[in-house]
C-alpha cells in the first residue's frame, strides 16, 4: 500500500475531485492487494462520476476484505450501482443480501433501495413490503418517504383506500426536509383512483400552489380526469334542477323577467299619447334621473374599488406571511455565492445584524466559483431554513443548511448563516431526494468523532438512484499509514 497516494486520494475525494481520486486510489495499491477502505471510497467516487458498473465492481472487491466489515453498507451501495446501470435483478440481490446483515446499523436504507428496484421491475406487492419495512425501522429518522412510496404501491395494486391512508400518514410524519408537494401529488392520484375527484383536485392544487412542483405526465392526466368528472357532475346537477322547475302561471313568454313594464308605458295611460315632442324629451330626462338614483351607480363603483383595494392588500399580506420577499431567498443566496469570498460584495445579501467577523465567517464558508440551488425550504414570515445544494467548479456537489432572515427593509431576505448539512460532508448528488445517501469510508485519519463518517448520495439522472455512505474504522486509516 502506497500511503502517499492514499493520502492524496483522500484529499481529492474530500475536495470533490472524484476523477483524480479514482486515479489515486488505483495507484495506492496493487490490483492483487485487498483493501476494503480503498475500494469502498473508489466505488463512491466512481458513482459520483456516473460509472455505475465500475462502481459495482469496486464494491465487490471491497467485500473481499473480510477484516474491513461494512458488509451491509457495501452491499447497499452495490445495489444502488446496479440499479443506476439498469441491472434490476442484481440490484434486488444486493439489497436483499444487505438486509440480512445483522450488524448493519441502518437497514432501512437497504429496504428503500430494494423497494425502488422492485417497483421499477413491476413487483408492486414485494416493493410495498420493502417500503413498509423501511418505514417501521426505528433507525429511520424520516419514514415519510417510505410511506409515500408505499402509497404508490397501493395505487398500482388497485387499493386506493389504503393508498390514501398511507399518503396521509406520510404527511403526518413529514419533516421540513421532506417534499410535501410530491406527497400531496401522490395523494391526489390516490384520491382520483378512489373516485373522489373533488378531494383529488384539492390535493393536486395544494401540491402546485407555490409554483415549484411540476406534476408528472401521469399526475397531470389524473388531474384532468378529476376536473372533467367534476364538470360533468355539475352539468348533470344543473339539468336535474332545471327539469324540476315548472313554469309559473301568468308570466308573459315574451317578457319572462317581467321588466318591460318599467320602460314601456301602460296603454291605459292615455296622457302619454297626447304629449308633445318637447314634453317627451323632458319626461325622458326625468325618468333617466330617477333610474340613475335607483341604480346608485356611483356608490357601486366606489364599493367595487374599495373591495379591489382590500383584496390587493390582503394578497400582499398573505404573500408576506408565506415568506415571499424581494430579493427572495434564492436571490440572496445567489448574491452571497457570487461574491466569491468578498465580504463587501456580499454585504447587501447578509443579515445586517451580523458582526463583521460573523459576516466574514459566512462568506468564507462558500466555495469559490460555486453555484447554489435551494432544494427544500421551510418558510415563515420572518425566518426561513433551507437545504441547499452547491455545485463546485470542479464538478462535485456539497449540501448546506442555510438560514434566512428579513433584511433591514423588512421586505426582502438576507442570509444569516451557512453551515454544512449535518448528514453529508460531501454533497448528495440525488436531485430526486428519494434515496438514502452513500455509506462512505473515513477519509480523515484519526478523526473518528468528526464529520469523517458522513452519509453521501449519488443519483442517476434517469432513475434517481443514489448510494449510502458508511464510515471507515480508525484502524483502517492506521493500517494505511503504516503501509
Amino acid at each position: 500500500m502506497n500511503a502517499q497516494y492514499l493520502e492524496h486520494a483522500r484529499a481529492a475525494y474530500r475536495a470533490g475531485d472524484y476523477s483524480a481520486a479514482v486515479q489515486m486510489f488505483n495507484a495506492a495499491k496493487d490490483p492483487s492487494e485487498v483493501s476494503g477502505e480503498v475500494d469502498h471510497l473508489r466505488g463512491n467516487a466512481l458513482m459520483k462520476l456516473g460509472l455505475y458498473r465500475d462502481a459495482a465492481v469496486a464494491y465487490a472487491q471491497a467485500l473481499n476484505d473480510a477484516s474491513y466489515g461494512k458488509r451491509g453498507a457495501l452491499l447497499t451501495n452495490q445495489g444502488k450501482a446496479y440499479a443506476a446501470s439498469g441491472d434490476l435483478e442484481d440490484a434486488v440481490q444486493s439489497f436483499s443480501d444487505a438486509t440480512r446483515d445483522a450488524s448493519y446499523a441502518t437497514p432501512y436504507k437497504a429496504y428503500l433501495g430494494l423497494g425502488q428496484a422492485l417497483l421499477a421491475r413491476g413487483s408492486y406487492a414485494e416493493a410495498g413490503t420493502a417500503f413498509r419495512q423501511a418505514a417501521i425501522d426505528t433507525a429511520n429518522p424520516a419514514p415519510s418517504s417510505a410511506l409515500a412510496q408505499l402509497g404508490a404501491c397501493f395505487v398500482k395494486l388497485g387499493r386506493p383506500g389504503d393508498a390514501v391512508e398511507s399518503y396521509r400518514t406520510a404527511l403526518d410524519f413529514a419533516t421540513p426536509r421532506d417534499d410535501t408537494r410530491s406527497i400531496n401529488a401522490g395523494l391526489g392520484q390516490a384520491l382520483a383512483a378512489a373516485g373522489r375527484p373533488a378531494d383529488a383536485v384539492d390535493a393536486f392544487m395544494t401540491a402546485t400552489a407555490d409554483g415549484i412542483y411540476q406534476l408528472t405526465p401521469e399526475q397531470a392526466d389524473d388531474l384532468a380526469r378529476a376536473q372533467d368528472q367534476l364538470a360533468a357532475a355539475s352539468a348533470q346537477n344543473a339539468m336535474a334542477v332545471s327539469s324540476t322547475q315548472g313554469v309559473p302561471g301568468g308570466v308573459d313568454p315574451l317578457d319572462p323577467l317581467g321588466k318591460s313594464g318599467a320602460f314601456m308605458p301602460d296603454p291605459s295611460d292615455t296622457g302619454f299619447f297626447t304629449l308633445s315632442e318637447s314634453e317627451l324629451v323632458e319626461q325622458d330626462r326625468k325618468d333617466m334621473k330617477v333610474r340613475r338614483k335607483r341604480r346608485h351607480t356611483g356608490l357601486k363603483v366606489f364599493i367595487v374599488l374599495i373591495v379591489l383595494l382590500l383584496l390587493a392588500a390582503g394578497g400582499l399580506v398573505f404573500a408576506y406571511t408565506r415568506g415571499l420577499g424581494f430579493p427572495s431567498q434564492q436571490d440572496a443566496l445567489n448574491g452571497v455565492f457570487a461574491a466569491n469570498g468578498d465580504v463587501d460584495a456580499a454585504a447587501d445579501y447578509l443579515d445586517p445584524n451580523l458582526s463583521e467577523s460573523a459576516k466574514s465567517l459566512v462568506v468564507s464558508t462558500v466555495p469559490d466559483g460555486a453555484s447554489a440551488q435551494i432544494d427544500n425550504m421551510d418558510q415563515s414570515m420572518t425566518e426561513s431554513a433551507a437545504l441547499v445544494t452547491a455545485r463546485l467548479s470542479s464538478g462535485g456537489e456539497v449540501r448546506y443548511d442555510v438560514t434566512f432572515v428579513r433584511s433591514s427593509n423588512h421586505i426582502g431576505w438576507a442570509v444569516s448563516s451557512i453551515e454544512l448539512h449535518s448528514n453529508a460532508s460531501v454533497a448528495d448528488g440525488d436531485s430526486a431526494g428519494d434515496s438514502a445517501p452513500l455509506d462512505d469510508a473515513t477519509v480523515d485519519e484519526g478523526a473518528a468523532d468528526s464529520d469523517a463518517a458522513s452519509d453521501e448520495g449519488a443519483s442517476d439522472a434517469s432513475d434517481g438512484a443514489s448510494a449510502d455512505d458508511a464510515s471507515a474504522a480508525d484502524d483502517a486509516a492506521a493500517e494505511s499509514n503504516a503501509a
